[in-house]
């Protein structure tokens, strides 16, 4: 293999480290240290062009746009890109992954990148996918776009399964578990997945809650609400309604948390869409497709692009965005309450203050990380 390429692998790595979930973990070596390559070590690896500007008015007002960086990753994920982000303001929600990647069995190159992965020990070269990793105090969930081919997902909760487009996942990591991730890949076809992972923080009281892991979707007994209005077709994709209805999955039965919704709009051109948010949650965009503009800081109007965001002011219990492309946008709304606690990020654990994350590795050390329960 040519210098240049293994140059591009190891910066591809070193670049995706920066933000992307843990490679295998060995628990009786696993540090604190270990998690700096982990998607939550710091978010600034995530930072956008320009924070988030706040204004009340009568009706809720973009900040500045945000714009993140495309991160591509082929050929060892081949045709790929992913856009992380660690969105400003939005609490309750901690970052969002926009990940979209096909696989060919005709590439020449997956195979040597796969082995050469394998010998350097690069996470994310030697597999399609996330191996083995922890996770504590935040729900996750992992949403496949309608047409894609699947992820496969295995946890400690003993599940084992593969979704696929028009499914999610929503897993509760609670007092902590463990699981893998890996596309769905064929020998004798190409395949391509698109998806968007989303993490939300927990409040101290529930960090310890039992995980769990729940599958959402028609095809697991659990179908989204959906409706049009004036042509926009909204999907909700998450909210507590959906989550307590679904029966297939893992774990305990999942205690309510504070409101985390998830919205998908496709809005025609020419079209709006207006939906109510509440006054004081907190409101964050993301455009997948096309362009949409949404009133901005002074009284004027922003643009959102495809690949970017922006932040809602509070104040108002509604957002307004219209279609400013010729064909079809769609757009992904993230509404929630607000905790309003300290927040420590130690890689996959998710925690109020340092002193928690340096026990979570510890337990993992111990091996010990799994049997932990709320006391």
């Amino acid at each position: 293999m040519p210098c240049f390429a293994l140059l591009a692998v190891a910066a591809q790595a070193a670049a995706l480290s920066q933000w992307l979930k843990l490679p295998d973990i060995n628990p009786g070596t696993f540090t604190r240290r270990d998690a700096a390559t982990a998607t939550g070590a710091a978010l600034t690896a995530a930072a956008p062009v320009a924070a988030s500007a706040s204004q009340k008015t009568a009706s809720r007002r973009a900040g500045d746009v945000q714009q993140w960086p495309r991160i591509p990753v082929w050929p060892s994920w081949a045709g790929g890109r992913v856009i992380p982000m660690g969105l400003p303001n939005a609490d309750p929600f901690l970052l969002v992954a926009h990940h979209k990647h096909w696989f060919d069995p005709r590439d020449p190159l997956r195979g040597p990148f796969r082995a050469f992965g394998k010998a350097t020990g690069l996470p994310y070269i030697d597999v399609e996918g996330f191996s083995m990793h922890p996770h504590r105090g935040f729900d996750i969930l992992t949403y496949v776009l309608d047409g894609s081919d699947g992820f496969r997902h295995r946890d400690s909760l003993g599940g084992s399964k593969t979704y696929r487009g028009g499914s999610a996942q929503w897993m509760r990591t609670g007092s902590g578990a463990q699981h893998e991730e890996f596309w769905e890949t064929s020998d004798e076809r190409r395949t391509s997945i698109e998806l968007f992972q989303v993490w939300v923080n927990l409040p101290a009281s529930q960090k310890f809650d039992p995980p769990s892991i729940r599958y959402l979707g028609a095809a697991h007994g659990a179908p989204w609400h959906e409706e049009v209005v004036d042509g926009t077709r909204i999907r909700t994709v998450l909210d507590e309604n959906i989550v307590a209805a679904a029966s297939d999955g893992e774990g305990a039965t999942p205690n309510q948390r504070p409101r985390a919704e998830v919205l998908h709009a496709w809005i025609p051109a020419g079209g709006k869409w207006a939906p109510k948010v509440g006054a004081d949650s907190s409101c964050s965009l993301y455009c997948r497709e096309g362009q949409v503009t949404v009133p901005g800081p002074g009284g004027g109007q922003v643009t959102v692009k495809a690949g970017e965001s922006c932040g809602f002011a509070s104040g108002a219990d509604a957002i307004s965005c219209t279609n400013a492309a010729r064909g079809e946008s769609d757009v992904l709304l993230l509404v929630g309450e607000r905790l309003r606690e300290p927040v420590a990020m130690g890689g996959p654990i998710v925690m109020n203050y340092d002193w928690e994350i340096d026990e979570a590795y510890r337990e993992l050390q111990a091996g010990t990380f799994l049997k932990r329960r709320k006391s």
